[in-house]
């Protein structure tokens, strides 16, 4: 190394540390400062995105797109980073299973999904079993590099969020390389731009313009998003990532404050062009994001961020992956065969409301996204009941279906169209065979394991044990502790520490709570 580079790496270094300082970073638990949870993790005005039509025939049929969120995690782990329970009425179970990763095979050949059940004995009821259906959307074009990466990201924070939003973007500069581009911009003031389109070679450049951005009132119309757009279009690379990222808090909508003016805006950029991410940033208090929103309507991505730990992941999955839409109007319906099941529950997805159940499958499904559904199953063969009252809506298999003179005990079955504005329904079919029945738990993957903890630990803390019975949160720690496996960010280390504070926060009384420590 010359001289000068080292001094060049010398001022690199000083630079970051000082925007960590400005940043408010700490080495310590990343709960520490979490805001004041809120009381249900949606309103009346954002609807729960992850969701499911159903019929007395069909059954449940769960519709995904990319704009779904993580809302209802974070609010949890705000409450027991207090601890406080959080209020049953912000429990989504769906939401809680999916804010984690797995390990999900790709797709193989031109189909653009995959996936795959897997069954085993449920964990608190030894009479039912619990399948998982696992959906991965591929990558387009597999890559052994990362592709090249064209940012432009748009901040609209106030003075409580921008310490958290420059240690999150000073994080995303130190990942960036000589062949990507980060241009910065703010949605307040008289100059939008506070970083023109720049290299990863120019660090220092970058961490400056991250230090400068300062709060006020954002800008009301959609001009600065426009000119994000036309920024990201000027310098866009072929084959690589190119994105428009809008960070702000709860109340920023980066000039689309109406359903309306979002679509309209959208339908003049296209997410198959320029890619869309929102980060709803809650330093400071948390509520429903209008950034949401406007995910959904730019068949765009969104993340809640309230930690450095959560912010590091998020980055590291915006560099992974183009964000290309794959599929759009996705839905994912299960088929039980009579012969072998008598009555199953789909595990905490969200009926639509009356008025969002024509379009609740509208978005579109991008690259990398998974969907993991749970559903719980009673054998034919057992004298086990279940009430609504108690275990929510129960379905039970259709007498007429084809699968009776078969040894499948299940039919996923895929319906989706590709992105193309006219193109035709497509569909997978993928069965579960009868082998996998009397498959015990010990004999079920970390993944598995793993999955069925969380959605065991939504139920005990919605219900106080009345769908997961005898089972306490004694053994939802021993099963989480089984399934831990490979775990890049500590996510779910921290998982297993907050049902340990929450075992800490129940009542002696509670039939969840088990010994404890």
């Amino acid at each position: 190394m010359t001289k000068a580079q080292s001094v060049k790496r010398g001022i690199h270094s000083l630079a970051l540390l000082s925007a960590l300082v400005l940043a408010g970073c700490s080495s310590t638990d990343p709960n520490l400062n979490l805001p004041s949870p809120a009381k249900t993790a949606g309103s009346p005005e954002q609807e729960i995105k992850q969701v499911y039509k159903t019929s007395p025939q069909n059954g449940p049929e769960v519709l995904i797109s990319a704009a779904e969120n993580n809302g209802s995690y974070n609010n949890m782990r705000r409450a027991l980073a207090r601890t406080s329970l959080p209020g049953k009425e912000s429990i989504q179970l769906s939401e809680w299973v999916n804010f984690f990763s797995y390990d999900y095979p790709q797709p193989q050949g031109r189909i653009p999904f995959a996936a795959n059940g897997e069954i085993a004995v449920t964990p608190w009821n030894p009479n039912t079993r619990l399948l998982r259906v696992a959906v991965k959307a591929g990558e387009a074009q597999p890559s052994a590099e990362r592709r090249s990466a064209n940012l432009v990201v748009l901040v609209g924070g106030d003075d409580a969020d921008l310490p958290l939003i420059k240690s999150s973007l000073t994080h995303l500069v130190n990942q960036l390389t000589p062949q990507d581009t980060l241009t910065l911009m703010t949605a307040t003031g008289d100059k939008g731009v506070l970083l023109e389109p720049t290299t990863g070679e120019d660090k220092g450049k970058m961490l400056s313009a991250i230090s400068s951005l300062n709060s006020g009132k954002a800008i009301q119309d959609s001009s600065r998003l426009t000119e994000a757009y036309t920024l990201a279009k000027d310098h866009y690379i072929t084959d690589g990532i190119n994105r428009v990222i809008l960070v702000g808090n709860s109340t920023y909508n980066a000039g689309l404050s109406t359903a309306q003016d979002a679509s309209d805006f959208f339908a003049n950029h296209p997410a198959s062009q320029i890619s869309l991410t929102t980060l709803g940033f809650a330093a400071s208090q948390f509520s429903p994001s209008s950034l949401a929103e406007v995910a959904y309507a730019g068949n765009g991505v969104h993340q809640y961020i309230d930690n450095e730990r959560d912010s590091n992941k998020v980055w590291d999955e915006q560099l992974s992956s183009t964000q290309t839409p794959v599929a759009k109007e996705f839905s994912m319906k299960v088929e039980f065969n009579p012969t072998y099941i008598k009555a199953y529950r789909l595990l905490g997805y969200q009926a639509p409301s009356e008025e969002s159940s024509n379009t609740a499958n509208s978005g579109v499904v991008v690259t990398g996204q998974t969907l993991t559904a749970l559903y719980e199953i009673i054998p034919a063969d057992s004298t086990e009941e279940w009430s609504a009252e108690q275990f929510g809506p129960i379905s039970t298999p259709s007498a007429n279906s084809s699968l009776r003179q078969t040894k499948e005990i299940a039919m996923m079955h895929l319906r989706y169209k590709t992105p193309n504005a006219q193109s035709t329904p497509q569909r997978i079919e993928l069965p579960v065979p009868e082998s996998q029945m009397n498959n015990t738990l010990d004999n079920s993957s970390k993944d598995f394991r793993f999955a069925a903890a969380v959605a065991a630990f939504a139920q005990q803390l919605k219900d106080n044990g009345a769908s997961t019975g005898a089972f306490t949160l004694d053994d939802t720690l021993k099963l989480a502790n089984e399934g831990r496996g490979a775990d890049k960010y500590d996510l779910r280390s921290e998982f297993i520490q907050l049902v340990g504070n929450a075992q800490n926060e129940l009542p002696k009384s509670s039939p969840v709570k088990g010994q404890g420590k």
